[in-house]
């Protein structure tokens, strides 16, 4: 992994970005597509969007491939690989912006603890179980789209695992972390990447700045007191990392701090070519 904790760039490197779009190099595959947080922001260099292999039409849902999609594009993420491939909603299947977080997963748990437990709520297509598997833990891995889950099982093969030690869950992230509570389960590490809107399966809405607080209060009941990490991530206008801090601040969690608590947080972020910055959303990393 580079010293800044970020993608090889033979592998990732945003080129540019720009009135509501970037423009990625993946592998050498050049992608457009949408980018809220560059709404206000104007391009760098406008010449050089031509060269997109891939675009997408958000108007239309839909990809326009100029040049064939490789079959099997893959980056490498450290100790780890990803498959990368279009989805229907303009995804790759990959968020570049959380290698930092990968890197901070990725250190194995100490030798003196026993549990090496961890669970990944809203879990997508599985980078950060692959960091986690990579380190030597046995990862819950929980999102409520089959697909994403089904996407974990492509990503372990791609890492040549061919029994690794994952629970794929189908399952309302909420739910799921309600039933292990009562289960009097304990985790090591969790992970917790939450939408800002969404449906559950039984298609009650979700909304972060209403749901993610009984859901936070769950996860920090599960959390091994003894040793633990716990990173929160997400992008919202309405709930960002300060957000955060303020709600486990009243809650008495980090009164821990005098006791070896760790905190860390910002803005994660990517920079093009010139070395403009593009906000990628907030995070939040505990551990003790």
């Amino acid at each position: 992994m580079p010293t800044d904790d970020s993608l090889p760039t033979d592998d990732y490197q945003l080129i540019d970005f720009g009135d509501g779009r970037k423009l990625e190099s993946v592998a050498g595959h050049r992608i457009d597509r949408p980018s809220p947080a560059a709404t206000s922001l104007r391009r760098q260099n406008p010449s050089v969007w031509r060269s997109a292999s891939s675009r997408y039409d958000t108007a239309q849902k839909q990809w326009t491939h100029h040049q064939p999609w490789p079959e099997k594009l893959v980056v490498n993420c450290g100790n780890f690989r990803m498959p990368v491939r279009p989805t229907p909603h303009g995804h790759i299947g990959l968020f570049p912006e959380q290698a930092p977080n990968w890197h901070w997963l990725s250190q194995p748990p100490p030798p003196e603890i026993p549990n090496n437990e961890a669970l990944n709520l809203f879990g997508y297509t599985g980078a950060s179980t692959m960091a986690l598997v990579r380190s030597g833990f046995r990862v819950a891995h929980v999102d409520a789209a089959k697909p994403n889950v089904q996407a974990v099982r492509i990503a372990a093969r791609c890492n040549e695992m061919t029994d690794p030690p994952i629970r794929y869950l189908i399952d309302d992230a909420a739910k799921f972390a309600a039933r292990e509570v009562r289960r009097e389960r304990r985790y090591h590490t969790i992970v917790l990447d939450p939408p800002s809107y969404g449906h559950a399966p039984s298609g009650r809405t979700w909304r972060l700045e209403r749901d993610l607080w009984p859901l936070l209060d769950d996860c920090l009941r599960l959390l091994d007191p003894t040793c633990f990490r716990l990173l929160i991530t997400g992008h919202s206008p309405d709930v960002d990392q300060t957000t955060i801090i303020h709600y486990l601040d009243q809650t008495g969690f980090l009164g821990n701090r005098d006791h070896g608590l760790r905190l860390h947080s910002g803005r994660s972020q990517l920079r093009d070519q010139s070395g403009r910055p593009l906000d990628a959303g907030f995070f939040v990393q505990l551990a003790r």
